[in-house]
């Protein structure tokens, strides 16, 4: 927090931090571990610029460099809201795949998987 504190009272506008919020950290959801919320508020309340996307858009996510870009006198904070997992039918949204590799059996399935919907 004093780093975000800091990049705003300096109005480092060449800044951009990109937060990921996909709902889960290591022991489970973020709400029933240690909630989060409301992310961009907090952001905005340290004077931040923010910009919330889906994480998953490239569209969005270029979109959202060039605001950072132009925005001047603050920095910028990109909320990308994600699905931890997302394209792979087994790990979608699935905690125990945080800290976790696959086998090599999963990791082939998930690369087919990743590959047919790319």
């Amino acid at each position: 927090w004093e780093a975000a504190m800091f990049a705003a009272h300096y109005k480092l506008d060449n800044l951009c931090a990109f937060v990921d919020l996909n709902g889960l950290q290591i022991d489970g959801t973020t709400a029933e571990v240690m909630g989060s919320d409301p992310v961009p508020e907090k952001m905005r309340a340290f004077g931040w610029n923010v910009v919330e996307i889906d994480g998953h858009s490239y569209d969005e996510i270029r979109a959202a460099l060039k605001t950072a870009r132009e925005t001047k006198g603050k920095p910028t904070c990109v909320i990308a809201r994600t699905v931890k997992g997302k394209g792979v039918s087994f790990m979608e949204n699935e905690v125990d795949w945080h800290g976790a590799a696959p086998k090599q059996a999963e990791y082939e399935i998930a690369m087919k998987e990743l590959e047919e919907n790319g």
